[in-house]
């Protein structure tokens, strides 16, 4: 289109301000005004740009706020039990366990000395009967039923001796079984030490060995002095301690 030689080019020359565009010369025909005004606004259009205002909207009146959950809610101190209360449950067991599993007058130790009490009785009297096997490896675990049993490289005919002999003791298989509930439980519950091991009642009778721990408990002169009696609870420690590495495998 041509236009008079003192006029530029249609809308050579514009003004962005915001997003309105004025055109600084009049140009003739309604749609070249169109067109141009399109290409103009697709050269100058910017993401960034503000968008027009919009016309303020009349004020609502405001509304109450909707509540979240009207319901009360009780929570049962029965089935909720907080993090410090767990906690400090936790931390309880593993004193008991540590006390019961190591301490003098726990639980192990005590059922421990209640066989050891019974326990060179029983030996006397297989040796009266069998003086050979005073002599010979054996030993005794405890089944999984709570009866003991005689294990090592000796005859069926000298087992079934020492068996009858064992078991006919209530108050020696009594405080056995007592050693294995206790240790069991108080594993369980405990960290570290002895509870890195694992002791089950599957494999109990493969790992201790009874009268090992028995020939083993017996304390030295300066131990019967202090405590005024043979069983020695840390000689019973240290056994304990050996039989698990040597027979239990560390969880």
């Amino acid at each position: 289109m041509k236009v008079n030689s003192n006029d530029t080019n249609l809308a050579s020359q514009f003004i962005s301000n915001g997003s309105e565009v004025k055109i600084n010369k009049p140009v003739n025909g309604k749609e070249q005004i169109n067109s141009e005004m399109e290409r103009l606004a697709k050269d100058i259009y910017h993401n960034d740009q503000p968008k027009e205002p919009k016309e303020p909207k009349e004020p609502k009146e405001p509304k109450e706020p909707k509540a979240t959950y009207d319901k009360p809610m009780n929570i049962s101190t029965n089935n909720v039990v907080s993090t410090r209360e767990a906690e400090e449950k936790a931390l309880n067991n593993i004193r008991i366990a540590t006390v019961n599993l190591y301490m003098p007058g726990g639980e192990v130790s005590n059922s421990v000395e209640k066989m050891f009490t019974q326990y060179d009785n029983i030996v006397a009297e297989i040796a009266a009967e069998q003086p050979s096997l005073a002599n010979k490896d054996w030993g005794i675990s405890i089944s999984q039923s709570g009866e003991l049993e005689v294990t090592g490289s000796i005859n069926d005919k000298e087992k079934s001796l020492i068996s009858e002999k064992l078991n006919d003791n209530g108050d020696f298989v009594a405080a056995a079984n007592e050693f294995k509930s206790s240790f069991l439980e108080h594993i369980d519950l405990g960290v570290r030490g002895w509870s890195s091991y694992d002791v089950n009642e599957d494999n109990f009778s493969k790992i201790f060995d009874l009268k090992e721990i028995l020939d083993n408990s017996q304390g030295g002169e300066s131990f019967k002095q202090a405590w005024n009696k043979d069983f020695s609870w840390l000689e019973l420690n240290d056994n304990i301690s050996s039989q698990l590495r040597r027979n239990a495998e560390r969880e």
